[in-house]
């Protein structure tokens, strides 16, 4: 284990909490936690890091990525501290969550989920197990518990019954689940106790052939109630929609974040096969942005918990930076800027099992934080300008995390998700059984 600096303290112009915006206080950091929260009058005799005209936060959550190597530095160059892989490699997954426990230096804190699980069809072999019975998908969910898992993820072909059996299995361990709908609709969800759904998949219908994307406002209103009763929480991904809705922009392909993914992923990206989709579907697809953003704001509004995710790696969506683009989505739905914020730290520590560990600043909490010039709770920009990253209690260099990205793009890929990433490029379509993208609602 490398040991972060003993005691210490960051001084910056505003502390934002997790809850509540300080003024003239400071952190006092020992080993990997924060030990206090003080007046800055009251500091003697400590080594201390001046942030003059930043405002520190809780270092940020990605609530939905697909991890590589090449990503760990870019998430901490961002001041994204934790992330939860919902879809990998098992083997892989597992070494790399052991990776930055042992060296906080070399990425951020991962929870994830291993393989999917999916029905009998699997559309992602390379990350997914297949499941055609009620004993098999129950087998599979202790495999993966027994395996060290920190949460169990569902996907798009499995029906009610298959899906009913591996949340019931899951929480008679004490797993937390969480789904890419398909051939469930997002009530039948909540009602077997799914504890999450990605990408507002069950709420609304996408585009699909010639059907227009929309909502129902009284099944959604249905949705949001139940979602209520059983505490089911929703992951939106917005970006996956915005980026291949928008994918030949050259503001994307121009970005100076891209200096943080792979050269080859960089290649696939500008090969994807979205680029040449028909313009009626792309339109489609950005009128499922705007129809995606409305279902948001009032599931916001009601008071539903959402977190943040990004479904890295798709084609711009770059790791850690697209949390900053994300929360600018979700600030353009309506939800306050503090509001979203919260939605990337304490609420997603409470969906991770880390209340109180991640997500704030206080005594105690691990020391996870970041800071950015001005105030993001006046502006959503401002998160993107990160001056200041500490994970579990260590400084994190930029020098450091270049050093690290530049020797991982000397490596060749050959991890599970790059390798998808790479192979939709090189055929120029997606797998054989297709994402499913137009969701069973209730008729």
């Amino acid at each position: 284990m490398i040991e972060p600096q003993e005691i210490w303290a960051v001084v910056p112009s505003a502390i934002w909490d997790g809850n509540s915006l300080l003024s003239d206080k400071a952190v006092v950091i020992e080993g990997e936690r924060i030990s206090a929260v003080v007046d800055i009058s009251s500091l003697k005799n400590i080594s201390k890091v001046e942030l003059s005209n930043m405002t520190l936060l809780p270092g940020l959550v990605d609530s939905h990525v697909h991890l590589s190597d090449w990503m760990l530095p870019s998430f901490l160059a961002a001041g994204v501290t934790t992330v939860r892989d919902t879809g990998n490699n098992l083997e892989w997954v597992l070494n790399a969550r052991e990776r930055t426990r042992i060296d906080p230096l070399s990425g951020p804190t991962i929870q994830c989920c291993g393989p999917t699980l999916d029905g009998s069809l699997v559309n992602w072999p390379k990350i997914s197990l297949a499941n055609s019975s009620r004993d098999e998908i129950a087998k599979n969910v202790q495999y993966l518990v027994a395996a060290g898992v920190d949460a169990i993820k569902l996907y798009v072909n499995l029906d009610k019954n298959l899906m009913s059996s591996a949340v019931e299995t899951a929480h008679s361990l004490s797993k937390y689940v969480l789904a890419h709908l398909g051939g469930v609709n997002a009530l039948d969800a909540s009602s077997i106790a799914v504890d999450e759904i990605e990408h507002l998949t069950g709420c609304i219908h996408h585009e699909h052939g010639g059907e227009s994307p929309f909502s129902d406002s009284d099944y959604l209103d249905e949705c949001v109630e139940q979602f209520l009763q059983n505490k089911t929480t929703m992951c939106p991904t917005l970006m996956v929609w915005d980026r291949l809705s928008r994918i030949n922009e050259s503001t994307f392909f121009y970005d100076k974040r891209l200096e943080w993914v792979h050269p080859h992923i960089r290649s696939a990206w500008s090969r994807f096969p979205h680029r040449n989709l028909d313009p009626e579907l792309k339109m489609k697809r950005q009128e499922s942005l705007i129809t995606m953003k409305r279902a948001l704001r009032e599931i916001s509004k009601r008071g539903c918990r959402i977190v943040i995710g990004t479904d890295t790696p798709w084609p711009y969506v770059i790791p850690g930076f697209a949390v900053h683009d994300e929360l600018a989505l979700i600030v353009e739905s309506g939800v306050l800027p503090k509001d979203a914020i919260r939605m990337a730290t304490n609420d997603a520590a409470d969906v991770l099992g880390l209340t109180g560990e991640i997500g704030v600043i206080k005594p105690g909490a691990i020391a996870n934080l970041m800071a950015v010039v001005g105030n993001p709770l006046e502006d959503i920009s401002r998160i993107s300008n990160v001056k200041f990253v500490t994970h579990r209690g260590h400084n994190i260099r930029l020098e450091h995390l270049t050093a690290i990205r530049n020797s991982e793009f000397q490596l060749e890929l050959k991890d599970a998700i790059s390798e998808l990433i790479v192979g939709v490029a090189d055929t120029k379509q997606l797998p054989k059984s297709p994402p499913v993208v137009f969701n069973n609602l209730p008729k």
